[in-house]
């Protein structure tokens, strides 16, 4: 019965699903129970085995104990642990074996982490009946079992009993720093991948992603009991009749995870941010996040083909950004802007124009780029470097003349970057802010007043230019727009800076002329072309009122 239990209190706690257990329920062999084997495929963490293992163990000693008054009609399984109870006159529960291994072939079991309290009074003790399933838990049989609490396991109830599966992951993600041993990208080039004409839920990921770029498709939304989403020019559409089912899920999941660079593991229950690639549909990455154990999956389409950057329509000063030798030029807007398009161009006008060598640190790689004139190098956090950090060490140490930084998460990492720059090279880093004021004010307040005076002269000295970009649906679905705040940084903006007072900065930006454009300006820009609805406008605007008339009333 100890599989059986095992595999019960698993499920129950959603510990691992279901579906997981019936996978390697064929694996048990006499000399290892379900909870050995799923350790060993990396599915369950030994500290929660041991916990588990306790908490079987406690109940496989109540039911020895309780094995002379059991039921008469018990299942042949009972009538044999009512047998080994008898044997002994005081029997050890942390030794007894399976019922369905001999004795000759059980590994003895590590003593728990946790220790078993004190059982409360029996006529208190709560019994419950724990059913058997016979596709995967064996024969059916019921017992009456007295539940100790168990420290770890918040209650008695085996239903419903909570086990921090979240934590754990956490704890031995921030023990070790080791890298995979694998280090290769995939480019997901190949033979294409021909599109449906419609999506089915046992449609192919691959064939969904192909799906998606006919249609310039920026992102893909799969969830349980929904209709495959998509978004398109800003705007969603349903691509499926059906709705799709957690089985779905598992198996597009399991089509990415071919597709991950470091033979990264899927775990039920924890979260993850990727990249993956599949031959003929190219790259893309994908986020999931779990209820329990039904994932929810976004997929971003990562573009197989670069822009150029006189195609990404900034304003012109912009374009000297990459024509300077050294400094920090940030690259800023809310997520899906478009910012690691725009540096991604940078990086390639600049390798189309003088000979340089480049070096990447991205959270993760997505594009692929090429250097015709010189040498790049792509690294991505956790699978060539440990951190961001040491990323920007190491592009320092090899010398890069161009570092590229996908994004900004801590002030170690700026400030590393500033090192860089005032070393020599040309950094172009992404950070997140909807324009730039928010973007400085939010710098120079995260560091320590002792330290701000600092670290605001050198954020001056080094800081180059600010690109804070939006990316807004043009009228009629007919695609996206950009529209930037952007500056280069003057004398009179670095003072401001350096006072770390930049109250002023809109003012600033709109009297350098042709060395700065406004958020507000642009959007305009946008509405009297014909671009965008001004309703966009004043959804993004930093001064509303100058886009109320738009504004739509419902």
């Amino acid at each position: 019965m100890r599989n059986q239990y095992i595999a019960k209190v698993l499920v129950h706690n959603k510990v691992v699903a279901e579906d997981v257990v019936k996978a390697h329920w064929g694996e048990i062999t006499d000399s290892m129970d379900i909870g050995q084997v799923l350790v060993r495929a990396g599915i369950l963490k030994e500290s929660m085995y041991a916990k588990v293992l306790a908490f079987v163990q406690n109940l496989e000693a109540k039911n020895a104990k309780a094995a002379p008054s059991a039921h008469s009609a018990a299942s042949a399984a009972s009538t044999s642990s009512q047998a080994k109870s008898t044997a002994p006159a005081h029997p050890a529960p942390s030794s007894a074996p399976a019922q369905n291994a001999p004795a000759a072939h059980v590994q003895p079991t590590p003593a728990p982490a946790v220790q078993a309290a004190p059982a409360p009074k029996p006529a208190e003790e709560p019994a419950i009946k724990i059913e058997g399933n016979s596709s995967l838990y064996g024969e059916a049989s019921a017992s009456s079992v007295v539940i100790e609490k168990v420290e770890g396991l918040e209650t008695t109830s085996m239903a419903s009993v909570q086990v921090p599966v979240e934590s754990e992951a956490s704890a031995d993600e921030g023990k070790s720093e080791e890298l995979p041993s694998q280090f290769a990208v995939s480019t997901g080039e190949g033979a294409a991948v021909e599109a449906p004409d419609t999506l089915h839920p046992i449609t192919s990921l691959a064939k969904i992603i192909a799906y998606a770029r006919k249609f310039n498709v920026t992102d893909v939304y799969l969830y349980a009991d929904r209709q495959i989403t998509m978004r398109q020019s800003g705007t969603l559409f349903i691509a499926s009749e059906k709705v799709l089912e957690k089985t779905h899920l598992m198996d597009r999941l399991a089509e990415a995870a071919e597709g991950f660079a470091d033979g990264y593991k899927i775990v039920v229950g924890r979260n993850f941010s990727k990249t993956f690639a599949l031959p003929g549909v190219g790259r893309a990455r994908i986020s999931v996040t779990w209820n329990d154990v039904i994932p929810s999956i976004s997929i971003r389409i990562i573009p197989m083909e670069s822009i150029a950057l006189e195609n990404l329509y900034l304003p012109e000063f912009c374009h000297q950004f990459a024509a300077l030798n050294s400094g920090l030029v940030l690259v800023a807007g809310p997520s899906a802007s478009g910012r690691s398009t725009t540096v991604t161009a940078f990086a390639e006008a600049i390798a189309a124009n003088r000979e340089v060598f480049i070096q990447t640190v991205e959270k993760p790689i997505e594009r692929l780029l090429k250097n015709p004139h010189g040498a790049i190098a792509q690294r991505e956090v956790g699978l060539h470097v440990s951190s961001g950090a040491a990323g920007i060490e190491l592009a320092i140490r090899t010398g890069a003349n161009v570092i590229l930084f996908d994004h900004l998460e801590s002030m170690e990492e700026l400030s590393l970057l500033m090192q860089a720059s005032n070393a020599g090279a040309l950094v172009f880093a992404v950070a997140s802010g909807n324009n730039i004021h928010a973007l400085l004010s939010r710098l120079l307040m995260s560091v320590p007043s002792e330290n701000r005076t600092s670290f605001a002269n050198s954020l001056a000295d080094q800081l180059k230019g600010v690109i804070v970009q939006h990316l807004i649906p043009v009228v009629e679905n007919q695609g996206l727009v950009l529209a930037t705040e952007s500056m280069k940084v003057t004398s009179t903006i670095a003072g401001m800076i350096r006072k770390c007072d930049v109250s002023q900065i809109v003012s600033a930006i709109s009297s350098q002329k042709d060395q700065g454009v406004t958020l507000d300006d642009s959007l305009q820009m946008c509405v009297d072309s014909g671009y965008i609805d001004g309703s966009e406008a004043w959804k993004r605007a930093n001064d509303s009122r100058r886009f109320a008339s738009y504004r739509k009333v419902k």
